[in-house]
């Protein structure tokens, strides 16, 4: 039997019976914002991956950003990760993802964050940021005026906390995932959910602890090729003091938490150990994760 988890996040998105649909845009043609700071790559499948924090151009003309609390640290190999699960998908069914890059290196932009964080008001890095923001608005538009008007957006990342483990963001805190399953499954905590779309309408009927932490959930399905996830099954959510990452700005602003959104959402924070060694390390080649879990 074929390895089914380059299928995990198709299966997710077709769980509502979702189709292929034609585009405005081209799949195979790549679209550059200004100064090519961010790329777009259309697809043909209700889905998007975006790659907010791999970039590394480091242009003189904007400035490092500095601020209270701000981060810009690199995620290593997000925007390769991407790139290898387009071409992958691609492969294996003839269709393409979305796929939106952002090239910029953090510390010069963090398209991630509201734009005043994010670019610090350098009209250069604000250009770049709405650009990011512009394509993913595109990609959710093309996927809403299709038949079946339903997507699922995923935002990727990299940590580099201590326990070897996929992070999956919902917008729910881990305090939120600790408690019980009737208390995932009040109206209350699905009105915060990322994927509150998917719960309401869900052709199987599956509860949002379900869709979250059940069988059914994203972090299941890849725990049980191997790739360790929180929350999941095996690890229903983060215990009191651990690190935990629940989802940021693109999360909330793309997905299906606010009432009249179609597209819901996931972030997914990979582990140092599930990416491989960093390129610049000299290591080109796809993360041992990525070939097993999305290339096998």
């Amino acid at each position: 039997m074929k390895n089914r988890s380059l299928f995990l996040l198709l299966g997710m998105a077709f769980i509502l019976g979702l189709s292929v649909h034609a585009q405005t845009y081209s799949p195979d043609s790549l679209y550059t914002g200004a100064k090519g700071y961010i790329e777009y790559l259309p697809g043909t499948l209700p889905l998007i991956f975006a790659a907010s924090h791999g970039g590394d151009l480091e242009p003189a003309t904007i400035p490092d950003r500095s601020c209270p609390g701000c981060v810009t640290t690199t995620d290593l190999n997000t925007q390769e990760l991407a790139r290898q699960i387009r071409q992958a998908l691609f492969e294996r069914t003839g269709c393409y993802p979305h796929v939106v890059i952002n090239r910029l290196k953090r510390t010069k932009l963090d398209a991630n964050r509201d734009l005043a964080e994010a670019a610090l008001g350098n009209p250069e890095a604000e250009q770049a940021w709405r650009d990011f923001h512009f394509f993913l608005e595109k990609a959710k538009a093309q996927i809403e005026t299709a038949q079946a008007k339903r997507g699922l957006f995923i935002d990727l990342h990299g940590h580099g906390h201590s326990i070897q483990r996929l992070e999956l963001g919902y917008l729910l805190s881990a305090a939120s995932l600790r408690q019980s399953d009737v208390a995932l499954n009040a109206p209350e905590i699905i009105n915060q959910s990322s994927i509150r779309q998917l719960v309401i309408d869900n052709r199987q009927q599956q509860a949002h602890a379900d869709l979250i932490r059940g069988a059914a959930g994203l972090g299941t399905l890849l725990e049980q090729e191997g790739y360790p996830s929180v929350p999941s099954l095996g690890d229903p959510a983060p215990k009191s003091g651990e690190a935990y990452f629940s989802g940021g700005y693109n999360t909330e602003r793309h997905g299906s938490v606010t009432a009249e959104a179609k597209i819901d959402a996931i972030q997914i924070e990979c582990n140092f150990r599930a990416f491989g060694t960093p390129k610049s390390a000299g290591n080109s080649s796809p993360p041992p994760w990525l070939k097993r879990c999305w290339l096998t």
